[in-house]
């Protein structure tokens, strides 16, 4: 019998290749009607044939649409047969949207395997063409104007196509059909490589000039897709030294990008869950162990590596892994063609703390000295994007350090509607990011970093601004922020809140991790959970610095059950950067001053200036009188002290250095610190200090420190998951979650997790959502949007 269908498709369905796969199936199956993007990024089908058919044809949407889509609704209205169609065909775009929807637009893609072969095929139009891509790859978020996402609506309306490129993008069975970011050398963009001064320095192809001057040493900058990194080459030591001096990064890692998995497998041991996430389409880089961190080194590959150990610790210094990416782009696959390193060192090339460079000009101005040559493109990057950071902590679960280019802008489902709301938030000070809470999805922007300076603060305006224009909201509700009253993000709320007439709600930083790990897991918003948060700071309720807390709440509410007790630390930021401050705030009761110096002595207690018996006594009298002090539970201060205390690290010179290399150098032991909790009317709090003590006790005994480093964290993870646990069990609650930076830790993790599962109740962990700062905007926005309801 034949019948007519209207089927509404939501999800990842433009900028995939969808119309083009509803097309062939459609015709196949014998039915007319038409298939079209509509404004709201959604697809539209109307169809017309046989009703067995039309189920088929629905059937293979839900089972097996293009592997890169992702099909989350269809909204089918079977009707009676109208004005009969001739034909079926892909209309024009629309621009109309669906009320109470939220579009899902889609993140950059890589490189598919078809488009490869074209790239490195003599008899191809695309053979060595560096901007090569299909209707299932290549730029979508960077590029995206408006929406719907069709050409006119990117940066590519830039480069309009020559003759031969507009057959294949207006022929249906083409697989660059309406592909937006198609060219080809003819008429699209171009890449120029030049020296410092501007001059080109290659006289045929630029890319292949780049490769050799890589292969020569030199330091080169390379815009790409989102953003710009410096590139150098990894099989020699000079350049990785040259580019740490010239990029003033003594220690901080680089991420380096591998020819292939083979390479990968020469120097690391990736599981499969990690080949699974470096070899997927969403491309990103994924914390690896190193070889020579590595015992079981006959497991290794025996690929043709020459990336030496000493190369692979000048690319992450005292640490256990090396953040590895693999190609791409059209370009790195170019660049890796034309050289025979089995990796390249690809790191971001902006300073850090400001937005990635993505104007030519811009790059050669502000790396000049820095790198040697750049590769700069003519095509506009209309959002910068930063490459997503992975990292497994174990073999089944991995979570984000960082959430950006290949992930932006997928959003993140609610489990229920939380009324009518729309709701921008701001996010906290570091590891930035924004997010806009829309009809039952939060749209969490790109990573934007630390917000202390006022270009990252433009950079957050520009992209929740975009976010905003391609979800078409014209009314938000309310504007959320932290509760500091002197980050940057606050006073930009402020002045938000203002110009949009709407509230302005102060959500606390710690209930917002607990809230942006209800949201990862779309619990309803009538569960309470128990929830570890554990980082470096954040604003307490009572105004106090916190950082290990166990709380008990939902997005309405939120108590403070316990936690790790406060601690006088002296040097307010200075406590964050020198662990000396950390270990003496908490051992300046226990020890006595000969007792500390043989510990700390000749380490940096301030810049410039070593730990004598003279500093070390004026830093003990001004934490004793609370003269630039800070009152902190963070645990982020107590593994400093822990590094220090061991000997493995003494300074931050980034964000995290000491907890990072602690992790790195622990060794499994049966040894383990016993827990002293004191219990209060505000609830049970844990003494970090004489855990401290036993550690330097048990040291002084023989104990090795990468023992007692394996000891210190999980006797962390362990005390706090059993405060968590027993409230759990008091308030008759089943979740215990694990959010802030410190779940980025594996040894601790798994301490938490192991506690909760051997009490019968149900762990959550990140997934969607970096359980860092990264996944605060998204806590701000649900609460926010939970107070207005």
């Amino acid at each position: 019998m034949k019948r007519r269908a209207s089927i509404h498709v939501t999800g990842i369905v433009q900028g995939v290749g969808f119309r083009p796969f509803v097309y062939r199936v459609a015709k196949s199956l014998s039915l007319v009607g038409f298939v079209l993007n509509l404004g709201d990024a959604g697809v539209q089908i109307v169809v017309e044939g046989d009703s067995k058919n039309i189920e088929k044809l629905i059937h293979e949407i839900e089972q097996d649409p293009p592997s890169i889509s992702r099909v989350d609704k269809l909204d089918i209205e079977w009707k009676e047969l109208g004005t009969p169609f001739d034909d079926f065909i892909i209309r024009k775009s629309s621009s109309s949207r669906s009320t109470g929807l939220g579009p899902d637009i889609p993140p950059d893609i890589a490189i598919c395997s078809t488009c490869i072969a074209d790239l490195t095929s003599p008899t191809s139009r695309w053979y060595l063409y560096p901007f090569t891509s299909c209707a299932a790859c290549g730029p979508r978020f960077s590029t995206i104007t408006d929406l719907p996402y069709d050409r006119p609506n990117t940066t590519m309306v830039d480069f309009p196509l020559c003759d031969t490129c507009n057959t294949g993008y207006t022929s249906p069975l083409d697989r660059r059909y309406h592909a937006q970011t198609t060219a080809c050398e003819e008429c699209g963009p171009t890449y120029r490589l030049v020296d410092a001064h501007n001059r080109p320095a290659a006289d045929a192809d630029p890319i292949a000039g780049a490769a050799e001057l890589l292969s020569q040493g030199s330091i080169i900058a390379v815009q790409g897709i989102g953003g710009t990194h410096l590139v150098t080459k990894v099989t020699d030591v000079d350049p990785i030294r040259k580019l740490r001096i010239r990029k003033q990064r003594a220690y901080r890692p680089f991420a380096i990008m591998a020819r292939n998995l083979d390479a990968v497998r020469a120097f690391s041991r990736p599981t499969q869950m990690e080949e699974q996430l470096v070899t997927s389409w969403r491309r990103p880089i994924v914390l690896m162990k190193k070889r020579n961190w590595i015992d079981e080194r006959n497991q290794l590959s025996e690929g043709a590596s020459t990336m030496s150990d000493e190369s692979l610790e000048l690319i992450s210094p005292g640490l256990d892994t090396v953040g590895v990416m693999l190609p791409y782009s059209p370009l790195h696959y170019l660049l890796f063609h034309s050289i025979e390193e089995p990796a390249l060192v690809m790191t971001s090339a902006n300073p850090t703390g400001l937005p990635m460079y993505i104007h030519p000009d811009t790059i050669m101005s502000k790396l000049k000295g820095v790198a040697d040559y750049f590769l700069v493109h003519n095509r506009r990057i209309h959002q910068r994007a930063d490459d997503s950071v992975i990292k497994a902590i174990s073999n089944d679960n991995a979570v984000f350090v960082r959430r950006a280019r290949g992930y932006v802008p997928d959003s993140i489902r609610l489990e229920e509607s939380h009324g009518p709301s729309t709701v921008v938030a701001v996010g906290p000070e570091e590891k930035t990011t924004g997010a806009v809470l829309k009809s039952r999805r939060i749209y969490v922007t790109q990573h934007i970093g630390d917000t202390d300076r006022l270009e990252n603060i433009e950079f957050l305006s520009d992209a929740l601004n975009h976010m905003t224009h391609l979800l078409a909201v014209d009314q938000i509700n309310a504007v959320a922020c932290d509760a500091h009253p002197e980050f940057l993000t606050t006073e930009f709320a402020e002045t938000l809140s203002l110009a949009k007439d709407v509230p302005l709600v102060r959500v606390q930083h710690h209930h917002a991790h607990l809230a942006s790990l209800m949201v990862d897991h779309q619990l309803p918003s009538n569960t309470r959970i128990i929830c570890i948060t554990a980082d470096g700071f954040g604003y307490g309720g009572d105004g106090s610095a916190w950082g290990g807390e166990v709380l008990v709440g939902s997005f309405e509410e939120y108590a403070r059950i316990g936690g790790l007790e406060h601690t006088m630390y002296a040097g307010g930021d200075l406590s964050a950067k020198y662990a000396v401050r950390p270990f003496v705030g908490l051992l300046r009761k226990e020890l006595s001053l000969r007792e500390m110096l043989d510990v700390v002595e000749g380490s940096l207690i301030a810049p410039d200036i070593d730990t004598t018996e003279e500093s070390l006594s004026l830093l003990i009298e001004a934490t004793k009188r609370k003269v630039n002090a800070v009152q902190s539970s963070s645990a982020g201060r107590y593994l400093d002290a822990v590094a220090i205390a061991l000997g493995i690290c003494s300074e931050n010179t980034y964000d995290g250095e000491c907890p990072m290399k602690l992790e790195s150098v622990a060794h499994k032991t049966k040894i383990r610190l016993e827990p002293r909790f004191n219990t209060n009317n505000r609830g049970t709090f844990l003494d970090i200090a004489e855990s401290l003590k036993q550690l330097l006790e048990l040291k002084k005994d023989g104990a090795k420190p990468v023992e007692l480093a394996y000891a210190a964290q999980w006797y962390l993870g362990e005390s706090l998951a059993t405060i968590a646990c027993d409230a759990a069990h008091n308030e008759g609650l089943d979740y215990v979650g694990f959010s802030g930076g410190v779940a980025l830790n594996r040894i601790i993790t798994k301490a938490i997790i192991n506690h909760i599962t051997n009490e019968h109740l149900t762990p959550l962990i990140h997934r969607h959502i970096p359980p860092g700062d990264g996944g605060i905007s998204s806590g701000q926005a649900i609460i926010a949007a939970a107070k207005l309801a």
